[in-house]
């Protein structure tokens, strides 16, 4: 008996600090997603997100509307855009993208593109061979507020020198707590398993 309540105590003593860790972790992606680092650097990199049709969805527009005012802003004169062919799809997430910022006046030579990606460590991998070719070191990355904190991480884990500058104010506050609770287990992932 004395032995089942000892068992019981530990594991309500590793369930309280695995919540409080689970609990900090989600702060700490929120706390995140306000953060905006921007500053001179040599490309703005943004992360893709669904293309309809040829046109960037509302989350993908809103992060090439966010990387295009550091654009206008001077913090960067070239564009390195993520994405590749989604399942059912014909286009590119970033050729969608660099169609975009064109309509938008930026010069077609300014923006580099990846679309082997499906990942967003993939994507990042293959952003760090497209800096290596290009002879640039320093980047901006555009995504979503939630999105940050591991992207960050994956960019310090690939020697990428990375600022991060969050898109702000399109999502509702439910989505987004639902994306930092999605977002505080995929952040675990990485760390344990490097995906």
């Amino acid at each position: 008996m004395v032995f089942k309540k000892k068992i019981y105590a530990v594991i309500l003593i590793l369930a309280i600090f695995g919540l409080a860790f689970y609990v900090g972790l989600v702060a700490r992606i929120y706390g995140y997603a306000n953060i905006n680092e921007a500053r001179k650097a040599d490309a703005v990199v943004v992360m893709g997100a669904s293309q309809w049709n040829g046109k960037p969805s509302p989350v993908f527009q809103a992060r090439l509307d966010h990387a295009f005012s550091l654009y206008q802003a001077g913090f960067s004169s070239k564009f390195i855009l993520t994405g590749g062919v989604g399942n059912g799809e014909r286009l590119a997430e970033s050729e969608v993208g660099k169609d975009y910022l064109i309509e938008k006046s930026v010069p077609g030579q300014k923006i580099f593109r990846e679309e082997v990606g499906q990942t967003s460590l993939q994507s990042l991998k293959q952003v760090a061979q497209i800096l290596e070719q290009q002879k640039m070191d320093s980047i901006i990355l555009v995504s979503d507020g939630f999105h940050m904190m591991r992207l960050e991480k994956m960019a310090e884990d690939l020697g990428i020198e990375a600022y991060i500058s969050a898109t702000q104010g399109y999502m509702s506050n439910l989505a987004e707590f639902k994306y930092i609770m999605r977002e505080s287990l995929v952040y675990l992932l990485y760390l344990l398993f490097k995906v």
